[in-house]
């Protein structure tokens, strides 16, 4: 008879590891990012942009709008958004564009890094600077915005969609040089028509519905909703002081237009994303 005998395990022998999950190699990713843009100089650049967008509004002509408000407080709240809208288009589209160049995106793919952490890191950071510009600039403004809550959804809202218009822009330009300069061309298109230099009551009617369900104009009407406590959402003329929940119900048609506005980009950037310089 013949007997079988079982190997004992071997000391020290490897013991197999599990790869982290998206959320986790996510914010490995944003600490990465975060790490690089302190040492980018031309980040920095797109850091400081947003904040010179604040200079002009101190010699925009200030009429009253409603209460003790002003157009110019209007315009104020409403380029608050601008932060996002400069950061978010300029940032990702400059650096992911050389990173292609670089090879570096098509190691990370190869390597099993999954797409939503890739981006997720670099939308993240957006959004983290976003948020600290923003409180910054509305500590400065000395006026605390009526519903912060309101605020805060409408500067995350407004800086990850633009991250991603941010992104889709880098499949459409061979290197980071180039995405800089395509990349000022929707920066300025949404700028005009988001009612940030000028409220949208001045633009044709037309215009005007049309603007209102671009990503930009929604966040900036919630900015200024939140900012003055007023159902702005209806136009500025004729607006009413209204409560909490009335403010929220207002801001709904707001909220669903960007949420979809960030399926829709986030679908884009899935399928037309280049990882390869040399991809057609």
């Amino acid at each position: 008879m013949t007997t079988t005998t079982t190997p004992a395990p071997v000391r020290g022998a490897a013991r197999t590891r599990t790869a982290p999950g998206w959320f986790r190699q996510t914010l490995r990713l944003t600490r990465t990012e975060f790490t690089l843009f302190v040492r980018y100089k031309t980040a920095w650049l797109y850091l400081v942009m947003p904040l010179v967008l604040f200079m002009p509004l101190t010699s925009v002509p200030s009429t009253p709008a409603f209460g003790d408000f002003t157009t110019r407080d209007l315009s104020f709240a409403a380029a608050v958004l601008g932060i996002g809208l400069m950061l978010g288009i300029g940032h990702p589209s400059n650096v992911f564009a050389a990173r292609r160049e670089s090879l570096v995106l098509k190691r990370l793919r190869v390597s099993g890094v999954p797409q939503v952490a890739i981006f997720g890191g670099v939308v993240a950071l957006v959004v983290l600077f976003t948020l600290l510009l923003a409180a910054l600039v509305i500590a400065v403004g000395g006026r605390v915005p009526a519903d912060p809550v309101l605020m805060l959804v409408a500067v995350l809202l407004g800086a990850a969609a633009m991250s991603l218009v941010g992104l889709l822009i880098t499949p459409l330009v061979r290197n980071a040089e180039s995405a800089q300069m395509f990349s000022m061309v929707p920066m300025l298109a949404l700028l005009l028509t988001g009612g940030v230099f000028f409220p949208l009551d001045l633009l044709p009617e037309p215009v005007r519905m049309v603007a209102q369900f671009l990503p930009v104009a929604p966040t900036a009407e919630m900015a200024q909703a939140a900012y003055t406590g007023y159902d702005v959402f209806g136009g500025v003329e004729g607006a009413e002081a209204v409560g909490t929940a009335a403010l929220w119900t207002g801001a709904l048609p707001a909220i669903g237009v960007m949420l979809a506005w960030i399926v829709v980009l986030a679908l884009l950037v899935h399928r037309y994303f280049k990882w390869d310089p040399r991809q057609p």
